[in-house]
């Protein structure tokens, strides 16, 4: 009944207390919330106060590269793009009637 009341003036301060020390998910946010205020809220709990107050959470993604590449060694250079092409012509048959044996049979492409 209260509810949206209550988390707009109880929760999002402390939420916001939680915010400020910088979380990387909401699974973060959960545990330093639970530890901070010596509770026990879910995820679930926590995902849907976040949509209650209005927060966005989006996802970032980081690809760290091996240690060795990392320290002085280039990047690998990628190769350079070739547009791949292709011919879609039906290749023309010029080829002589046949002589000989299969004579009398005619060739596809050569009936009419």
């Amino acid at each position: 009944m209260f509810e949206s009341e209550y988390v707009t003036l109880v929760i999002k301060p402390k939420i916001d207390l939680v915010l400020e020390d910088g979380v990387g998910s909401i699974g973060d946010l959960t545990d330093k919330f639970n530890k901070a205020f010596d509770c026990k809220v879910s995820r679930t709990r926590v995902t849907e106060w976040l949509k209650a107050i209005g927060y966005r959470v989006t996802r970032t993604v980081q690809i760290d590269r091996p240690a060795a590449q990392r320290r002085g060694a280039p990047a690998p250079v990628a190769p350079a793009r070739e547009d791949f092409r292709t011919q879609h012509r039906q290749p023309t048959f010029d080829f002589p009637a046949p002589v000989g044996v299969f004579a009398n049979v005619a060739m596809p492409g050569f009936q009419e």
